[in-house]
């Protein structure tokens, strides 16, 4: 069956395939930041969890549609929200992991480990955050690591706004991401130890 889309949503494919593309990405703001905030807000996040993985869901959706893996096999609003739920969906599972390792800290388990596996990594996580900047490194810090708020975040940069420095984290995060890709020795090293998070 052939989805048929509304004028809205044809604007905004067509838009995203394009170089300048804030008008569309305003518009998926428009339409769709709600919905997605108050699933999230639903499914046991918080309205910054949900305003996160929007702007994480825009990223994904502006690739898959330049890179032509949008293939129109569903509603832009249908396969949208379903990035946002498996975005979700991973973070959860990500918190899950964090939470069962801190607890086993607590409880007096510690895993041992490989004292060069500990150096390479400790070693290559401060490269890879040394690449991303500054500006990146202290936000990524501020917020995954000393669990800081956007708006705390905001008073500490020159930001216009919240979103502007929600745009610029995602941003941040997937250039670490990218970077990480590229190093596959502290890549095997950091999957190793989520098989035993």
């Amino acid at each position: 069956m052939e989805i048929v889309f509304t004028t809205t949503e044809t604007d905004i494919i067509s838009g995203l395939e394009r170089v300048d593309i804030e008008k569309q990405v305003h518009k998926l703001y428009e339409l769709y930041l709600e919905d997605i905030v108050s699933y999230i807000a639903y499914r046991g996040g918080t309205r910054d969890d949900g305003a996160d993985v929007f702007q994480e869901a825009v990223l994904v959706l502006i690739e898959k549609i330049k890179s032509g893996n949008f293939r129109k096999e569903s509603s832009l609003k249908t396969f949208f929200a379903g990035i946002a739920k498996n975005l979700w969906l991973s973070e959860q599972r990500t918190r899950e992991r964090r939470k069962l390792r801190e607890e086993n800290y607590s409880s007096g388990f510690e895993l041992v480990e490989d004292p060069q596996a500990w150096k390479i990594k400790q070693k290559g996580i401060s490269v890879l955050f040394d690449q991303v900047g500054d500006v990146c490194k202290n936000i990524l810090i501020g917020f995954y690591y000393e669990e800081k708020s956007m708006k705390d975040l905001l008073s500490e940069f020159d930001f216009k706004n919240e979103q502007v420095l929600r745009n610029r984290k995602a941003l941040c995060m997937k250039k670490l991401k990218e970077l990480l890709a590229g190093n596959k020795e502290l890549m095997q090293i950091l999957l190793t130890d989520m098989n035993y998070e």
